[in-house]
């Protein structure tokens, strides 16, 4: 302790008990404990210099794990809870666990042995828990610590040795000055020296996923022996820890000079910890939702996602005026959203014509021509359209469809175009159309739809092979080659499938074995046998479908 200068050590698996409250107690050092009771073996302990602002803090019930904490004060940082961890072999790591001690403070650091052996630290194999603190990580939004040389040395030298020995941390803005394995002890696990600095302007720590171990020393000071001080003639094994921690130092400046800072592809964790959390509720609802979709779940999920949409825009029209009122020419931002105001928007064509025939002057007209037509005697046996189905299709017609002319010619539509991005505008190809129909049309659609479905299908007049825009008929989604189409049934229309299937439904029908299927207007011929001998079938049978 006094070689390394620690001013707190964390110790987990310490064999101590109750009935001796004083073993183990180091001059200069407060002790605190958290022993063991139910078994032999395990606790933890945390050393810290008497001469640093700390105290003991109450840990919160664990299920799995062990651990003794205390609360440090320091100048220039908020204070920073540390925590000395110990989670058991056997047992697995649990969130619960992991999220109660993260809750601690705004500014935690833990330590110890967890048991969680990944590769993403060193680790040779990767096991359970070792798969869960990495998922865990960006759930409770902590970084890992760890050093680059194994700290478990199993006795048996058939095991392969192992980083176990890590850091967690949450909200720690200091600087890391570096992480080591010190091979001075011959228990399996070897000490972890890990010295961090204060912050240097606010900087958080530059995590590159390495873990601690079961010292931490917060120093002021930030330099490491240079690169040639290392001697030619290493003989003692603290001038091997010297080479190992120049070099170590080394390549990591190196390696922090050469990166370079690549943004987020989502500005997600630009958003305040509220957002984030209502983000998690909604998506934890939708799941819930998806899974067992009662009305119940369906309508907090969707309570979730206005919530979740309104907060967001608030938030980014609150960055957004933030900006304006801060941004200066001088700002790295100020020439970029310059240009962006200056740039003109894309022309549209409006989707309203404003020749178009005032509302009251076309409500007339409507109601006139309904009159008209409900006032003859039927001349058929379908059902009446009753008030109710109007009303019914009304209220599942699509709210935030452009109208159209309703004139109303029933099948006249309006034509715009609109541009597609990246396109010459002087070129006809650069359009795409789009139809705005009459949304009485499609309502008068919808009616008689119903019946000819009813007549058509109650009736058996659709063949069986016919697979397609029909209920109760399995199909996969395919897609035909494209051909030029001479002519069809009006794109957009909701009878349109209906009729394109009643007109081809007189299709011939093969015999000899060989199946016909229809998918809307894709036709499929097949054969099936069970002697290769008998196939393909003979002219003859191709004959009266091919002629």
């Amino acid at each position: 302790m006094s070689e390394y200068g620690i001013d707190i050590a964390l110790i987990q698996e310490t064999f101590l008990k109750p009935n001796r409250p004083r073993a183990c107690a180091i001059a200069g050092y407060v002790q605190l404990r958290t022993d063991r009771t139910y078994d032999r073996k395990g606790g933890t302990a945390l050393y810290y210099s008497r001469s640093l602002h700390c105290c003991p803090i109450k840990i919160p019930p664990l299920v799995n794990m062990e651990a003794t904490g205390c609360r440090l004060a320091m100048t220039g940082h908020r204070t920073i809870i540390i925590v000395s961890v110990y989670l058991p072999s056997p047992k697995p790591l649990l969130r619960s666990d992991l999220r109660a001690l993260l809750a601690l403070g705004d500014a935690v650091i833990l330590f110890g042995d967890f048991n969680c052996k990944n590769p993403r630290w060193g680790c040779a194999i990767m096991n359970e828990n070792g798969e869960k603190l990495d998922q865990l990580q960006d759930r409770l939004e902590f970084e890992i610590i760890a050093p680059s040389t194994a700290t478990y040395f199993p006795h048996n030298d058939t095991y392969r040795t192992s980083i176990l020995d890590i850091a967690l941390t949450k909200g720690v803005a200091l600087n890391l000055n570096y992480i080591e394995t010190l091979n001075r002890l011959s228990s399996d696990h070897r000490p972890v020296l890990l010295k961090m600095g204060p912050p240097d302007g606010g900087r958080p720590i530059p995590l590159s996923k390495s873990p601690t171990g079961r010292k931490c020393r917060p120093r002021s000071k930030n330099r490491h022996p240079p690169l040639n001080s290392i001697p030619d003639d290493i003989r003692t094994t603290e001038q091997i820890d010297h080479a190992i921690g120049a070099l170590t130092s080394h390549v990591r400046t190196v390696v922090k000079r050469c990166e370079r800072e690549v943004p987020a592809s989502s500005d997600r964790r630009k958003f305040p910890p509220d957002i984030l959390e209502l983000i998690r509720a909604k998506n934890k609802a939708l799941r819930r939702a998806s899974a067992y979709p009662t009305p119940e779940y369906r309508s907090r999920a969707r309570a979730l996602q206005r919530e979740v949409k309104a907060r967001v825009q608030e938030f980014r029209n609150e960055s957004w005026s933030d900006l304006m009122e801060e941004i200066t020419p001088s700002h790295k931002a100020f020439w970029r959203i310059t240009k962006a105001l200056k740039t003109e928007g894309i022309p549209y064509t409006p989707l309203k014509d404003r020749t178009a025939p005032s509302p009251s002057t076309t409500r007339s007209r409507i109601e006139e021509e309904v009159l008209q037509k409900t006032s003859l005697e039927p001349k058929d046996d379908l059902t009446p359209v009753s008030l109710s189905e109007v009303q019914l299709l009304v209220r599942s017609l699509k709210t935030r469809k452009a109208p159209g002319l309703d004139g109303v010619t029933w099948k006249e539509a309006e034509v715009i175009g609109i541009h597609k991005p990246g396109k010459p505008r002087d070129l006809p190809a650069s359009y795409r159309p789009i139809s705005l129909l009459s949304g009485l049309a499609k309502l008068f659609e919808r009616v008689l739809k119903t019946r000819l479905s009813k007549h058509l299908f109650g009736k058996g007049l659709i063949i069986d092979e016919q697979f397609g825009f029909r209920p109760a008929h399995l199909h996969e989604r395919t897609h035909s080659t494209r051909r030029l189409i001479r002519a069809g049934v009006p794109q957009g229309s909701a009878l349109s499938p209906l009729l394109y299937s009643a007109y081809t439904n007189d299709i011939p029908r093969p015999s000899s074995g060989v199946q016909l299927a229809l998918f809307a207007d894709d036709t499929a011929l097949f054969y099936k046998c069970r002697n290769r001998s008998t196939y393909p079938p003979s002219s003859a049978s191709r004959g009266p479908l091919m002629s």
